[in-house]
């Protein structure tokens, strides 16, 4: 019989056996066998049996042992097992009658080390994918494996669902998504072989990973164009927003690295920079977070920015001709300068290159006037430099307008007036003025009859010429009005005449109404006494006759 064919017969014999109603009990210790790859195990069969006679052993291709034999006992060890699962056939005999028990041999090798795949610097946002392997697991059914960052578990896999028997290798993975809290956590993978009851429960742990994580979501800020006068020193700046962690700054002129001073927030590095030669130099701000780097460049123009220099035909013009001039920049200067000449407040030629060139014809009014050349370059924001400034001396024949020297002019007798007239032009003139061929100077206050009413001659007179301006004077005056002087005494007497003939007609009247009233009150005594009535009210015209206004009563 061949070997193959051996286990399955004997299995049958077992059926039958027990079929046939066996009077014995067999049992293996231990019930599953668990060893090593490539170690030895040994194995009790238990009997129940009595008889002195009864025998057992194994049935397996894998090399054996018999340790000890007897009636009710039997050991027996495997050597040198390399099969990875295998079935052993267990069997007694006893009184003729044969037992099998099968059990199971499982074969595991020893855990090699759990390792995490190596786990670059993270950027904030994205995403990672963590790998964590044990090679030559066996049986890989009993294996777990654990992703763990910090204390908190990442990820659990186990797999039960496996069913080879030769070792394979577990992989267990989790895609993270970067954040700034994970930064320094320590990421571990942790392998456990679980073979209990009747095996060991083997745990390894692989070497823990610092996490690292940056976010650098922008370049650098730098000013790309600067501009600097030579021997001029100037502070420049690289700023980086929403870093993490600290940045590392860089900053080089014309290929020199610079002495750079951070911020307190560490986002922005600050250097000096200067240069005694004009021309273009490049400015590098590195910056780094992480394992990322970023560059930004920037040209620092040097220029020469000497002051403007103005040159004119003449600083002492007659009014009405004409000054001519230019204005110019000092050798080597930079080629963006452009000037720009003014006349007071007044820009008299408009930003153009060295020379700027003008005319202005002068007027009296501009005496006094500075002109000036300003400097200026149109990038960079620098302020523009001036030239000094030249006042022109404006030369004028003298002149009287009607302003200065009013033609008309009304005074007020009794009153102090001024004669208002005064002279322009340059230099200053003398000014005269007359009447009726007498000096009579102008400004001075005097009292003012009717004789000042005329006409008043002014001069005034310098070494370019002479100007005139006659101006007449009215004086305002009152006269006593003849008329009314012969009427108000008129007046007068024809008021005192009628008053004295009104009294008259009023002393008249009284007196005769006095007369009449004496001579009723006689007639009334002489008439007989009539017997009393009551008294009747007293009338208006008796009453009014008492006060001497009303008219004669009526017998």
């Amino acid at each position: 019989m061949r070997p193959a064919v051996l286990p399955l017969a004997l299995c049958a014999l077992a059926v039958i056996a027990g079929r046939l109603g066996a009077s014995f009990e067999l049992s293996v210790e231990p019930a599953v066998l668990v060893v090593e790859h490539g170690g030895s195990i040994q194995l009790k069969l238990k009997t129940t049996c009595q008889d002195p006679k009864a025998s057992g052993n194994v049935e397996t291709s894998i090399l054996k042992q018999l340790v000890q034999a007897e009636p009710r006992e039997t050991v027996v060890k495997l050597l040198n097992v390399t099969t990875w699962h295998s079935s052993i056939l267990c069997y007694y005999t006893c009184n003729q009658e044969r037992k099998v028990v099968t059990t199971q041999l499982i074969s595991y090798r020893t855990l090699g080390p759990a390792v995490l795949d190596p786990v670059p610097q993270l950027e904030v946002g994205k995403d990672h994918e963590l790998v964590c392997r044990v090679a030559d697991v066996a049986p890989i059914r009993n294996l777990t494996l654990i992703l763990r960052r910090g204390d908190e578990i990442l990820s659990t896999e186990s797999f039960e669902q496996r069913d080879e028997d030769e070792p394979a290798v577990a992989r267990v993975t989790y895609r993270l998504t970067a954040q700034h809290r994970h930064n320094g956590q320590n990421v571990t993978c942790q392998a456990l072989l679980d073979l209990g009851p009747y095996g060991p429960q083997l745990n390894t742990t692989s070497d823990p990973q610092m996490l690292t994580v940056y976010e650098f979501p922008e370049d650098p800020k730098l000013e790309p164009q600067i501009y600097l006068e030579t021997g001029e020193m100037v502070n420049v700046s690289c700023t980086v927003e929403r870093v993490f962690p600290v940045a590392r700054f860089e900053l080089a002129f014309a290929n020199r690295t610079l002495q750079q001073f951070l911020s307190e927030d560490k986002q922005q590095a600050t250097a000096e920079v200067s240069s005694s030669q004009p021309g273009d130099f490049g400015l590098v701000c590195t910056v780094r977070v992480g394992p990322k780097e970023r560059r930004k460049e920037a040209t620092v123009h040097i220029y020469r920015f000497p002051s403007p220099q103005l040159n004119i035909s003449t600083t002492s013009p007659a009014a009405g001709t004409a000054v001519a001039g230019h204005c110019t920049l000092p050798h080597g200067h930079a080629a963006e300068l452009r000037l720009q000449i003014r006349a007071g407040h007044r820009v008299l030629v408009g930003w153009g290159p060295s020379p700027l060139r003008f005319n202005l014809t002068t007027r009296k009014e501009d005496d006094g006037m500075e002109l000036s050349c300003d400097a200026k370059l149109p990038v960079g924001g620098k302020a523009p430099k001036r030239s000094s400034p030249i006042r022109l001396t404006v030369t004028a024949r003298p002149w009287l307008d009607d302003g200065s020297c009013p033609p008309s002019q009304n005074w007020t007798e009794g009153q102090d007036e001024t004669l208002r007239c005064s002279a322009r032009g340059n230099p200053p003139p003398l000014l005269e003025c007359t009447k009726d061929g007498e000096p009579f100077p102008a400004g001075v206050p005097r009292p003012v009859t009717r004789a000042h009413a005329g006409t008043y001659h002014c001069q005034a007179t310098n070494q370019l010429g002479t100007a005139v301006q006659s101006i007449t004077v009215r004086v305002h005056y009152h006269d006593p009005d003849m008329v009314l002087l012969a009427l108000v005494p008129a007046l007068v007497a024809a008021v005192l005449l009628a008053s004295g003939v009104g009294y008259g007609i009023y002393y008249r009247t009284k007196k005769i109404r006095e007369y009449r009233l004496q001579e009723r009150q006689k007639q009334l005594q002489m008439e007989p006494m009539e017997p009393l009535k009551p008294p009747k009210p007293p009338v208006c015209s008796e009453t009014a006759a008492l006060n001497g206004s009303a008219r004669e009563a009526q017998p």
